[in-house]
């Protein structure tokens, strides 16, 4: 580290770490279809299955950018830089810079393959790697009693629609139970009365909220569930 108003007496880490940051934003994984993916489209399309991972998608985009939108991230790992810290104050040049990167695997996908292709994405040079946490993405069956429950409650309460499987890009607890108990766990959470496009741009932004009446029919699904599983 040094003084900032000699900023060639020492390295400056923050500079350093500019590109390494810009490799991994700009990184495209290769694309490859996982089951839930081919499922979805095939419910809602009726059509065969996707013949690749680009054709997955196109189908996917015509039938409503926001489905596309949902359908992508499923394709792919993804790699996020998302913080940056380097010196404290102004006037110091940073002799460290700790970049996180937000990375999401899909299932069947494992920590060590990730971190073997950040090493190649960056190559050789003076970093250090650290995983702060990993876990291999994790999928339930399609087919098993709370799925019946799902398609049940969803037959219920929307006549006419249908339940379809699905991965979500973001992260639950749910993995813990799989690892340890072989948990069946699904991600559902019905609602209706707020618009999906708004529901998943508001996800961790600033007016991140949830509808009451679809808090309600969660509440419902809940109750729907219990009796479902134990026959009441």
């Amino acid at each position: 580290s040094g003084h900032a108003s000699m900023p060639n007496i020492a390295d400056n880490a923050l500079v350093k770490a500019a590109p390494l940051i810009e490799k991994l934003g700009a990184h495209r994984a290769e694309r490859r279809l996982i089951p839930e993916v081919q499922a979805v489209l095939r419910i809602v399309t009726g059509e065969e299955e996707a013949t690749s991972a680009d054709d997955a998608l196109a189908r996917a985009r015509a039938i409503s950018p926001v489905f596309g939108d949902l359908i992508e991230p499923l394709l792919a790992m993804t790699l996020t830089p998302t913080m940056a810290t380097a010196s404290q104050k102004r006037n110091v040049v940073p002799a460290l810079c700790d970049v996180t990167v937000d990375s999401r695997l899909l299932p069947g996908h494992t920590p060590d393959e990730q971190q073997a292709i950040v090493r190649e994405i960056l190559g050789e040079g003076d970093y250090e790697l650290e995983v702060l946490e990993a876990h291999g993405g994790t999928r339930s069956p399609f087919e098993s009693p709370l799925w019946d429950a799902v398609e049940a409650f969803v037959a219920h309460v929307e006549p006419g629609a249908r339940a379809v499987p699905m991965c979500v890009a973001g992260f639950t607890d749910s993995h813990w139970f799989r690892e340890a108990f072989g948990t069946v766990a699904y991600g559902f959470f019905p609602a209706r009365a707020m618009d999906v496009e708004v529901m998943a741009r508001l996800v961790h932004s600033a007016d991140e909220r949830v509808a009451v009446d679809d808090l309600e029919l969660g509440v419902d699904w809940l109750r729907f569930a219990a009796q479902h599983m134990l026959g009441g």
